[in-house]
């Protein structure tokens, strides 16, 4: 709806802005500047705070269930009659196509309704569930966990990630880690979940349980209020549409209707890089969210600590992107650490869990390898999204981002059931495969952080715009490798503070008044 909004007030003419000395009194004069109103208003609070806590509930919802198959995974074996290694590929290809079709989604919230989008997605998600625990063939599971409950987790996971940009710009880092940690709640959640309830009800009832508790993903798209109905002018936004309304435009001044998917972001080499470091990383990223639980239950440890181990995993995997969060938000000037070197250090981290894994025994040293494997999970996927965030400009972030996720799975879809067929052939050295691509995924981090030609997509900060004559040397992030331009001052500078003077007692020279000063001193 947000998004509706602000194509919307784009799209009004400047002889509509000029209209509104007509219908507010306080607008009396011919050079009003009236460029406050095209821009996109963040709340940074408020309501926000409503959508942050359901974009977290959204994401454990979506991505927290479908990394907890792992628990799953054994009833499956049981009920389907099938071997380990189909259960695997059952879990990765709901992963993938969640992950494929997120550049679709996007493009769907931009240009319809991102709250439509939600209900949709939650609603296809319970249906999901519902099929699969009728299902009793190999190929049925497939179709309804496979894929049809991937793309509903792709509608709700976009949707929210979509509705938190609208409302956050300055505390954007501190909702994102806060939305992420969403991801590990939800694998300790549903892996107590799947453990209990199947284990207790059988495999039809434990889903049809678990059916009760995913749809109630179709009501979170009612908090997802518009950030616009919050904006200083709405008012007068509301007056302009309604202009808009009444007349009539010809077809041939309407605007070109854009692509159904936007490339315009691949055309940076930085971007392509991102891309093969982010597919990289994917190939070992999730390997052991789908093989710890199959590996420690073939070690001989009893059930109870099997779950455990899952509820250690994404309370790990919650805690790693807090902290890695924490770290992002509030920099000081003393200790400043850029986002490349923390996901660099975040995919280090994952190399040492995936080479303990090879040689790992008792349960003590499973605990230990899941704490390591879980904070390097949760602080891999909040830093690769900030890594995003920096390396890409505001308008293209979005985009770029699908683009991101889509290309993590090929990567999953061959490197989970990889691992596992090296890992029955030569006991746990499939985790050295995934390994080997971790480590190549750090390597191109470190080369998608060079300077790109390609001033039009990517920026090192949200405020980088078009070249001016005015320009100084960029202050906001002085931890870059490499000097760039902008149009903002440096943080130390105190800010101008904001006087309302009234309307005809003082006028500066050559000031033009905005719309929400001459409204405000009006009333």
């Amino acid at each position: 709806m947000a998004a509706e909004d602000s194509e919307s007030v784009a799209a009004i003419c400047e002889r509509d802005m000029h209209s509104l000395h007509r219908n507010v009194p306080a607008l009396r004069r011919t050079d009003v500047d009236t460029s406050a109103i095209r821009h996109h208003y963040y709340p940074d609070g408020g309501w926000g705070w409503v959508v942050c806590g359901t974009a977290l509930f959204a994401h454990g919802l979506s991505s927290g269930l479908l990394l907890a198959w792992g628990s799953a995974a054994p009833f499956a074996v049981k009920h389907l009659h099938a071997r380990t290694m189909d259960t695997a590929w059952l879990g990765c290809s709901a992963l993938a196509s969640s992950l494929l079709i997120s550049p679709l989604i996007v493009s769907l919230c931009r240009r319809k309704s991102t709250r439509l989008t939600a209900v949709f997605g939650g609603l296809v998600m319970a249906l999901a569930f519902l099929f699969t625990s009728f299902a009793q063939q190999l190929h049925q599971v497939s179709l309804s966990y496979g894929v049809m409950l991937g793309v509903g987790a792709s509608m709700v996971r976009e949707a929210a990630s979509l509705m938190l940009g609208q409302y956050f710009k300055r505390r954007r880092a501190s909702a994102e880690y806060l939305m992420l940690s969403g991801v590990g709640l939800g694998i300790a959640t549903f892996a107590a979940f799947y453990s209990d309830n199947i284990a207790r009800l059988g495999w039809r009832l434990g889903l049809q349980a678990a059916t009760g508790l995913v749809a109630t993903g179709f009501f979170i798209g009612v908090l997802y209020r518009p950030a616009s109905l919050y904006h200083p002018q709405r008012r007068a936004i509301s007056h302009l549409k309604a202009q808009r309304k009444r007349v009539k435009h010809k077809k041939a001044l309407r605007p070109p209707r854009p692509p159904l998917i936007d490339y315009t972001p691949l055309h940076s080499r930085a971007v392509r890089l991102l891309l093969g470091a982010s597919a990289a990383c994917a190939t070992g990223l999730y390997t052991p969210a789908f093989h710890l639980g199959l590996q420690a239950s073939k070690e001989g440890l009893p059930e109870a600590s099997v779950r455990l181990l899952q509820t250690i995993l994404g309370l790990g995997a919650a805690l790693g992107c807090c902290v890695v969060g924490v770290i992002t938000s509030r920099g000081s000037d003393q200790c400043l650490v850029s986002r490349q070197n923390l996901l660099q250090t975040s995919i280090m981290g994952l190399v040492l869990s995936l080479l303990a894994l090879g040689w790992v025994t008792g349960y003590h040293g499973y605990v230990l390898v899941t704490w390591l494997y879980g904070t390097s999970l949760g602080g891999t996927l909040y830093s690769l999204k900030m890594f995003t965030m920096e390396r890409v400009r505001a308008r293209y972030f979005s985009r770029t981002w699908g683009f991101v996720q889509s290309a993590q799975a090929l990567p999953v879809l061959l490197g989970v059931p990889v691992t596992g067929y090296i890992n029955e052939s030569n006991p746990r050295c499939g985790y050295y495969f995934s390994l080997a691509w971790a480590l190549v995924g750090a390597a191109l981090v470190h080369l998608s952080a060079w300077p790109d030609t390609d001033t039009n997509v990517t920026g090192d900060c949200d405020a980088c715009a078009v070249l001016t004559p005015r320009m100084t040397p960029c202050h906001q992030y002085p931890h870059h490798q490499y000097p760039i331009l902008c149009d903002l001052p440096p943080p130390t500078m105190p800010l101008r503070a904001t006087r309302s003077v009234p309307e005809g007692l003082y006028r500066p020279p050559g000031r033009h008044v905005t719309v929400i000063e001459q409204i405000t001193t009006s009333v």
